[in-house]
């Protein structure tokens, strides 16, 4: 058997099985749309108070509003948001708040995608008091309710804990929903 024999039988063996696995590849599709958010913050707040340094706790509610972006596969999700968040505990404060989040996505049928996962939040400013921002770690449960062929309604709690951006060595646990609707904008 002549080399060239050899090499397009190599080649054939190769590119085959890759031809299979891209008529197989799962689309992935990208969706964006508006969210908005609420709930309830505790916080352990350790900082100088008048002339001896201290733990406080604290509790109040958030309300968010901004822009989601989803990119689904069959059995993966991850989402991304930033939103403008208003915080009232003590006093008021409002800042940015992001969030990056990793999932499974599981079919409920046609109807809705069941979506646990975890991720991240960063708090950062500008915001209206001097903070120096906040991060930490989230656990999100969300339902993807498939309303028509290019639009998702999405409904997700969330349980977060990280650092507080006020005191030293504050931390911060809240807990709260987030309701979205998300147009799909493309394929990947």
């Amino acid at each position: 058997m002549s080399t060239f024999v050899k090499i397009i039988i190599a080649a054939a063996c190769i590119c085959l099985p890759l031809r299979a696995a891209a008529v197989d590849r799962e689309l992935v599709y990208t969706y964006i749309g508006p969210v908005m958010s609420g709930g309830f913050n505790n916080i352990e707040y350790r900082d100088w108070f008048d002339f001896y340094t201290g733990t406080k706790k604290i509790s109040g509610y958030f309300l968010g509003g901004g822009a989601s972006i989803w990119v689904m596969s069959k059995w993966l999700i991850g989402d991304f948001s930033i939103q403008c968040q208003y915080n009232q505990n003590e006093r008021t404060l409002h800042h940015l708040y992001y969030t990056v989040s990793g999932r499974v996505g599981i079919q409920m049928g046609t109807v809705a995608i069941f979506a646990p996962g975890i991720g991240l939040y960063f708090e950062t400013p500008p915001s209206n008091r001097k903070y120096n921002g906040g991060a930490g770690i989230r656990a999100p449960l969300a339902v993807l309710f498939n309303t028509t062929f290019d639009t998702k309604l999405f409904l997700e709690g969330s349980v977060m804990y990280g650092w507080y951006g006020i005191g030293e060595k504050s931390t911060k646990l809240f807990y709260g929903i987030n309701a979205g609707f998300v147009f799909k904008v493309g394929r990947i």
